[in-house]
C-alpha cells in the first residue's frame, strides 16, 4: 500500500502529524517544503519531497497512491494534489467552484478551523474554543484508528538527563503571525533563574532547523509558547512549561511530561492575531519560575 503525507507548514503543525507514522501501514512518501525537511527523520518514511523541487515532484506524478493525506490548506499544494494519481483521499482539496473543501472524515477537525464550510469565523473559534480533543488525537482518529497516546517521531534519540544535567532554555521567540503568543517575561525570568543558581539559556532560532533541535535536545526543561520548540521539546521526551496566552492548550497533548500555564485573558483574545502587550505579559513571572522550580525539585 502506498501513503502519500502532505504537509508542508507550520513546522510545528508538520512535527505533530508525525504521529501518524505510528499507525500508517505500508509505503509512506511525504510531500514537505525543503525548509521542514530536517523534522522528517523517522525510518518509518520512505522518501521525503520537496515541493520546491520541481523534478521531485514530477516523480510524484509517476506513482499510483492507494491513499494521499491532503493536510494543507495553501492553494499551491492543493492544485499540485489534482496532477496525482489517488485512489482514495482523505484531507483537503479544491472543490468544482474552486473553493478549499475537505473529505468528510475531517469534519470534526476542520468546522472549527479558519476554512470552515458549516460555520461561521466566530462560530467555529467558539467550537474551537470548547473542543476537548487534541490535535494528534484527532489526526489519529481521521485515519479510522484509536488513539491510544501515539508519540511523535522526529526520528531523532532524546539525550539523557545526565547529558542534560538540569539545564533550562527558553524559547523567547515566535512565529509572525501569531504575536500573541509571545510572553514578555522571559528577560527577567531568566535573571531570576540565574539568581536561584540555575543554568538557564535562551534558545533563539539559529542558521538551521537542525542547530534548533539540538538546543532542545541539550536541555532538560524547556519554557516557550506554542510554537515550533514545544513540539520539538515533546517529541525530544523533555519537560515542558508550555505558557498559552492566545490559542488553545487542550489542542496540545503532554504525554504527561507538559505543564500547561494558561493566561487569565485567553478567553477575551482567543486566536487573536493582532499585537496587543497586555496579553503577551498576562502571565505572572513568578508562577512560570514556580512551575520550573516543582519540575526540578
Amino acid at each position: 500500500m502506498k501513503i502519500l503525507i502532505i504537509k508542508l507548514g507550520a513546522l510545528g503543525d508538520v512535527v505533530r502529524t508525525t504521529v501518524l507514522l505510528n499507525e500508517l501501514d505500508g509505503e509512506i512518501h511525504w510531500l514537505t517544503s525543503q525548509l521542514a525537511r530536517p523534522l522528517l527523520n523517522s525510518q518509518k518514511i520512505k522518501r521525503i519531497y520537496s515541493f520546491e523541487n520541481e523534478k521531485e515532484k514530477d516523480e510524484l506524478k509517476d506513482i499510483e497512491f492507494d491513499l494521499v493525506l491532503s493536510l494543507d490548506e495553501e492553494e499551491e499544494p492543493l492544485r499540485f494534489l489534482n496532477n496525482l494519481k489517488v485512489k482514495k483521499l482523505i484531507g483537503h482539496f479544491f472543490n468544482e467552484k474552486n473553493q478549499v473543501d475537505y473529505t468528510p472524515e475531517c469534519n470534526y477537525w476542520l468546522d472549527m478551523s479558519f476554512i470552515s464550510k458549516r460555520f461561521s469565523r466566530q462560530e467555529a473559534d467558539k467550537l474551537k474554543f470548547l473542543n476537548q480533543k487534541t490535535i494528534p488525537q484527532i489526526l489519529i482518529e481521521l485515519i479510522n484508528k484509536e488513539w491510544t497516546g501515539q508519540e511523535y517521531d522526529l526520528g531523532i534519540k532524546p539525550k539523557s538527563l545526565e547529558e542534560c544535567n538540569g539545564k533550562i532554555g527558553l524559547i523567547d521567540i515566535t512565529e509572525s503571525k501569531w504575536s500573541n503568543k509571545y510572553w514578555a517575561g522571559y528577560s527577567k525570568l531568566k535573571q531570576k533563574l540565574e539568581e536561584g543558581r540555575y543554568k538557564v539559556f535562551f534558545l533563539g532560532l539559529k542558521s538551521s532547523i537542525q542547530e534548533h533541535i539540538e538546543d532542545i535536545n541539550n536541555c532538560e526543561v524547556i519554557v516557550c509558547g506554542d510554537t515550533l520548540g514545544m513540539h520539538i521539546a515533546l517529541a525530544l521526551k523533555k519537560k515542558v512549561v508550555a505558557l498559552f496566552n492566545c490559542t488553545p492548550p487542550n489542542e496540545i497533548y503532554g504525554y504527561g511530561r507538559i505543564t500547561k500555564i494558561v493566561s487569565p485573558l485567553l478567553e477575551r483574545y482567543f486566536m487573536s492575531r493582532e499585537n496587543t502587550p497586555e496579553i503577551q505579559s498576562s502571565i505572572p513571572i513568578e508562577e512560570v519560575y514556580s512551575k520550573i522550580k516543582t519540575i526540578l525539585g
